[in-house]
């Protein structure tokens, strides 16, 4: 699968906008990619290693709650978007 960036994680990862996961579950999906990129972990993911709320989660288009065991599928797409604020 697919995980897209939003443009406020790409110095994390390198500048790596899209990057390519084989994984299960999204829990396992976030796990490897902040194996690839370790930069990642501490702006995901907060001290009990989940997602923390600052960041949301669309699986092929749509928003869905963060909960890790959600299953995958290989041709799914995960855009992981970060809010902002500010003027």
């Amino acid at each position: 699968m697919n995980i897209r960036l939003s443009a406020l994680l790409l110095r994390f990862a390198d500048y790596e906008r899209v990057v390519y996961m084989e994984a299960d579950t999204l829990s396992e999906a976030l796990t490897q990619l902040t194996r690839k990129h370790p930069r990642l972990r501490p702006v995901l993911l907060d001290g009990s290693g989940h997602l923390q709320r600052v960041h949301q989660v669309l699986l092929n288009g749509e928003l869905i709650s963060s909960n890790g065991d959600r299953p995958l599928r290989e041709s799914d797409e995960i855009e992981l978007v970060t809010a902002a604020s500010g003027i």
